[in-house]
């Protein structure tokens, strides 16, 4: 009986696959990711797409996003700092550089799936009416985000008060506006609300503040002697500027006291630091009327019985 070479089958009938696995797994293998990594998606504009060009896309996004944070984060806390530019300056530039290297890997990216740049015109009309249904709140958003940016109303480190909140902002976003209140809580305020709504920026144009605390004294009191102690509180408060010029005012005859009123310019770096101020100043305000002799007033009321008549008093027993 004659033996059967290798040679000898024809090559039509050539062996099955797990022959083919056994006899060269590296190779069969090496021909099965190849197949997979060449495999076709789908195709845009005759551009075929590939599960290779998708994976190499994809990584180079990741990649993308990365680098745009780390570059970013390294311009905003490293080098513009080192330029002298002020803390709200920067956070703009690091945020605008982190969407522009971000939108240079999106770009990269596509264009190495093979994705010609012609199908954004498709994609930009369906977005374009996309948006004009139901996306007009996060565009309006984003857009008010980058005239923030630009034209800086407010920066990151002011403090602003936006609809009865007050705090120092925090961050800039592309959708929102981070701040923190005196509470230590945050607000996050939608960027349009920002342009649409009155904002009070106690940092600009001018970061001094007039801040007005109320004193009520009894009635009597030699009014001249009042004023001087709230001057002299004014004064002996190294916090206090010497302009614009501190006023103390005699307000008004309350219903219990006369209310004066004592008008000073800080310059607060804090919510918290402007009450300090305001606090030491009560403070030194009450120690100099204790030493004077004035009274601060409370209140009071005078009761008038009608006496014509005997007022009949009776004592009732409990139980």
């Amino acid at each position: 009986m004659t033996a059967t070479t290798p040679a000898a089958i024809p090559q039509s009938a050539g062996p099955n696959a797990i022959d083919r696995i056994a006899s060269d797994p590296v190779g069969e293998f090496t021909n099965t990711a190849g197949g997979v990594w060449r495999f076709k998606l789908f195709a845009i504009d005759n551009a075929d797409v590939t599960v290779g060009q998708l994976v190499i896309a994809l990584v180079m996004l990741i990649v993308g996003v990365v680098v745009a944070r780390a570059v970013s984060a390294y311009v905003g806390r490293r080098a513009l700092p080192r330029l002298r530019i002020e803390r709200g300056a920067s956070a703009a530039i690091q945020t605008i550089v982190y969407y522009l290297l971000l939108t240079i890997a999106v770009m990269l990216a596509v264009n190495t799936a093979g994705v010609p740049m012609t199908v954004f015109t498709i994609f930009g009309g369906a977005l374009a009416l996309g948006i004009g249904f139901g996306s007009q709140n996060i565009v309006n958003n984003f857009i008010s985000g980058l005239i923030l940016l630009i034209e800086r109303p407010i920066s990151v480190g002011q403090l602003v008060e936006v609809n009865g909140n007050r705090g120092t902002v925090q961050k800039i976003g592309a959708r929102s506006t981070h701040m923190q209140g005196y509470e230590g809580k945050t607000v996050i305020i939608p960027n349009s609300a920002l342009l649409e709504s009155a904002v009070t920026n106690y940092d600009e144009p001018d970061p001094r503040f007039r801040s007005q605390i109320g004193v009520g004294v009894a009635y009597g009191s030699d009014t001249a002697v009042v004023r001087g102690l709230l001057l002299r509180a004014a004064q002996e408060h190294e916090r206090v500027l010497e302009t614009p010029q501190t006023l103390a005012l005699f307000q008004e005859f309350g219903d219990n006291a006369l209310m004066f009123g004592l008008h000073v310019w800080v310059k607060p770096r804090s919510t918290q630091d402007r009450l300090e101020i305001e606090s030491d100043l009560r403070y030194r305000i009450d120690e100099l009327c204790r030493e004077a002799g004035v009274s601060i007033a409370f209140p009071q009321r005078d009761v008038h019985l009608n006496t014509l008549a005997p007022l009949e008093v009776r004592v009732m027993r409990e139980g």
